[in-house]
């Protein structure tokens, strides 16, 4: 895998992938399908950090991200080892922990919202090395 290939991913630290959804252009739909069909085609399992999240995207990217994430859930699942999302404020975070638990469940991976990029990088670790995770109601 080749870092370059990468423009929305950065996959310097593969197997942790990060993907900042603040910086993602108009029209970023098929460049992350085609990067994401690319770390799910790996050998090695990987995890997910997003230090923030997406804000107002654009229909088209929305529903090419949902019909490509459907299409490969079963891939997804077998691959990722866990998406990390971080979110500094405590109203947010449990919203989007309530968002996340629905994603768990619909394609089969641990998703968690967490404070810090400190406890991302620490849920990431474990994720990777095999480790059950702690309860996500836990505060971390």
């Amino acid at each position: 895998m080749r870092t370059e290939d990468f423009k929305l991913h950065d996959v310097s630290r593969f197997p942790v992938v990060v993907l900042h959804g603040r910086g993602l252009p108009p029209g970023y739909g098929p460049t992350w399908a085609n990067e994401l069909d690319a770390l799910l085609g790996q050998e090695r399992s990987f995890v997910m950090i997003f230090p923030d999240s997406v804000e107002e995207e654009a229909h088209e990217d929305q529903k090419l991200r949902t019909v490509f994430l459907k299409a490969n859930k079963a891939r997804l699942a077998a691959k990722c080892q866990g998406i990390f999302s971080i979110e500094p404020n405590e109203a947010k975070r449990l919203l989007k922990r309530a968002q996340g638990a629905v994603i768990a469940a619909a394609f089969g991976i641990r998703f968690r919202v967490v404070a810090t990029v400190e406890e991302a990088e620490r849920l990431a670790s474990l994720a990777l090395a095999g480790t059950a995770l702690p309860d996500a109601s836990e505060p971390e």
